[in-house]
């Protein structure tokens, strides 16, 4: 037994090492293979996926074409949906962006992740159950392997939530984030983060300016200008740098000789 209990000692210490080295190291180097094929049943939302002729889809054709014209100063690689408050659309808006990326014929690949460590909805939306995710790599240094997901579309990677931690706000504001985006932007083309609305917490405050930029959701006809006003002052307070604007549930009637070109 003592031989035993001395090799469980050396084991154990041999992985707290590992885990102090993952802290304090500048670079960390991860292995992306997504080993898992979830079995989903995405949500009719989901446009991008359902309907290729659809002029709701062909509208995030034009977001995507937007976005990769942005004149910068640096590329946008890495990118923050968000929104002012709760229900604007903004998972939905992040998840039809993320495919319609994956579908631009450059193949390029595209890493979408629930960064909402408070309401994660992305596992809902697309249709599967995940236990391991986001917060499992900033809390226990889980394998990033186990973490990514594969729900049968080209170029498109999901990284899920993971377990609702009790310090979400921590976590995303950590030096792991920072060290698993500067990973995620040298595997992948773009990475979409999808986070928690503005006012009500501070989590989009604290990712969005560790990425290349945040666009922000309204919902036509439901924010009111005074709100969408002070989630700018929130933004801008952090150094976030704002790209733009989606407006959701927008109802418009399209003449029938556009309508025969969509």
């Amino acid at each position: 037994m003592g031989k035993f209990t001395d090799a469980l000692r050396k084991a154990a210490e041999e992985r707290l090492q590992r885990l102090e080295k993952l802290d304090t190291q500048g670079e960390v180097k991860y292995q992306f293979v997504a080993k898992k094929t979830a079995d989903s049943r995405i949500d009719p939302r989901i446009v991008s996926f359902y309907d290729s002729h659809s002029p709701v889809t062909e509208q995030y054709r034009t977001l995507r074409t937007n976005l990769q014209a942005l004149k910068t100063e640096k590329p946008i690689k890495a990118l923050t949906i968000t929104s002012s408050t709760h229900s604007e659309g903004k998972t939905i808006t992040a998840i039809n962006l993320a495919m319609s990326m994956a579908q631009d014929l450059s193949k390029k690949d595209i890493l979408l992740v629930d960064a909402d460590l408070r309401r994660a909805r992305i596992t809902k939306y697309l249709g599967f159950k995940a236990e391991t995710g986001l917060s499992n790599l900033l809390t226990n240094g889980a394998p990033i392997e186990d973490a990514l997901v594969s729900i049968g579309i080209n170029n498109l990677t999901v990284l899920p939530a993971g377990k609702i931690p009790g310090n979400p706000a921590e976590l995303i504001g950590s030096a792991k984030m920072r060290n698993l985006i500067t990973a995620f932007k040298a595997k992948y083309d773009y990475i979409i983060f999808d986070t928690p609305p503005v006012i009500p917490v501070t989590d989009a405050c604290l990712l969005g300016p560790q990425t290349d930029g945040i666009v922000m959701v309204i919902q036509a006809g439901r924010t009111q200008k005074g709100v969408i006003k002070h989630s700018e002052g929130l933004l801008r307070q952090a150094q976030a740098k704002l790209l733009g604007y989606i407006l959701t549930n927008v109802q418009y009637h399209i003449p029938a000789y556009i309508y025969r070109y969509l």
